[in-house]
């Protein structure tokens, strides 16, 4: 298994705050990567639904799933079998849209991984 080297670009934490769609206070959510070649997604309490859509630099989808927001969530997604390429995860929460891209591209003894804002 190759290493992974990680590279986050713009945001260590990649944490955002949705802009308020209705009243009350608007989910936080927090995508990061983790040393185990993981995407790691955390979205706050709300009483709405999310979209999470991830796709390829050709625009593929390989992912997505609406899920409820009452419990809050918290999700990985394994990118340690990913080609090499630019990846998209978008959150889409009631109007808002945040898109996290991140990139994989092998290098001499690993892989390196960029989360972009």
């Amino acid at each position: 298994m190759k290493n992974v080297f990680i590279l986050i670009l713009g945001l260590l934490a990649g944490t955002v705050s949705f802009a308020q769609t209705q009243p009350g206070i608007a989910p936080e959510t927090s995508v990061s990567i983790t040393t185990d070649q993981k995407l790691k997604l955390i979205v706050g309490r709300d009483e709405t639904t999310a979209t999470i859509t991830m796709r390829d630099e050709n625009g593929h989808v390989i992912y997505t799933d609406k899920v409820g927001l009452q419990n809050g969530l918290y999700q990985k997604f394994d990118i340690a079998q990913l080609n090499e390429g630019t990846y998209e995860l978008a959150i889409a929460i009631g109007r808002e849209t945040v898109v996290k891209s991140f990139v994989i591209e092998s290098q001499p003894a690993h892989k390196l991984v960029a989360l972009r804002s």
